[in-house]
């Protein structure tokens, strides 16, 4: 994918890292845990942080966790990375995988800590073998490149489909584009697009590009305009800057919609054409639609 796998992976890795912990509310024991997830939905950071530091103070390894998300995110508390990593540390050490999974992230990234790929490779692996699907999409991501350990197609491949099937929609759209192209696996696109379908539905913008590129070319699928047009449009408001090219070449042409709006267009054109990858003839649509001259980001 070139310029686009880093685009992705770079924001993979800004998400990995600043996940919230789903599983905090439906695994931590029922007291400052819970009632710090209540004030977190509302908003009101300073209660959550004094709610999670009395539980993480127990050592409850949840409320070392929420410490660290609130440290990370800057909620309740300056932000700190350096904290967040300790407080991660203590909950990963009590053998927690979303902590293990959390802290692999900062070493992988250099996050709060020195950057150090094989400690990342190692955390990834602990909380892979307890059935994390993040952990077992970056422990994949590792064996797939040999980042911090010896590159094992075989043991990615397997890795990233547990991870799919777990319901992970980067270890999803992976597969999708293993089907897609042929790699490591018998190229079809039935597969790469149930893969691709998957999450897409679950909003992964990277799927839902590239579901829509199927639909528009009719790939595997029965050709639909409208179907890429939505596809394109979904993914364009996340902030994929192809999409968005692609959902204002719909827009200015009305192709899959009820009809052009060529406004609408200019605005997505303008919101792709900043980004690096950018297509060079966006700007070439911008100037005829616009006359305007906005600077192209570098390539």
């Amino acid at each position: 994918m070139g310029n686009n796998l880093v685009s992705y992976r770079s924001a993979l890795r800004a998400l990995v890292g600043g996940l919230l912990v789903a599983g905090s509310i439906a695994c931590a024991n029922a007291g400052p845990n819970d009632e710090g997830d209540r004030a977190l939905a509302a908003q009101n950071y300073d209660r959550a942080m004094a709610l999670y530091r009395q539980a993480a103070n127990r050592n409850d390894p949840w409320g070392q966790i929420n410490v660290g998300k609130m440290y990370e995110n800057g909620q309740g508390v300056a932000k700190d990375p350096k904290q967040a990593a300790v407080w991660y540390a203590k909950a990963a050490n009590q053998g927690n995988d979303w902590a293990q999974n959390s802290l692999g992230s900062f070493y992988e990234n250099g996050t709060g800590v020195p950057k150090d790929v094989a400690k990342a490779a190692a955390l990834y692996k602990k909380s892979a073998a307890k059935g994390n699907n993040w952990a077992l999409y970056n422990l994949a991501r590792f064996q797939a490149e040999g980042i911090g350990m010896a590159a094992s197609p075989a043991e990615s491949l397997k890795n990233f489909r547990k991870a799919a099937e777990l319901g992970n929609s980067w270890a999803q759209y992976t597969l999708g584009d293993k089907y897609a192209t042929g790699a490591g696996v018998p190229p079809s696109y039935p597969t790469a697009i149930a893969w691709y379908k998957k999450a897409a539905d679950q909003g992964n913008a990277w799927s839902q590009f590239k579901l829509a590129q199927f639909y528009e070319k009719g790939t595997g699928v029965v050709q639909n305009d409208a179907a890429a047009a939505k596809l394109y449009k979904a993914s364009a408001d996340q902030g994929n800057h192809l999409a968005q090219a692609s959902y204002g070449l719909a827009l200015e042409t009305g192709k899959g919609l009820k009809r052009w709006n060529k406004a609408e267009a200019v605005r997505y054109y303008k919101l792709a054409v900043v980004n690096p990858g950018a297509p060079a003839w966006v700007m070439k649509r911008l100037r005829a639609l616009d006359g305007a001259q906005p600077k192209q980001a570098a390539n």
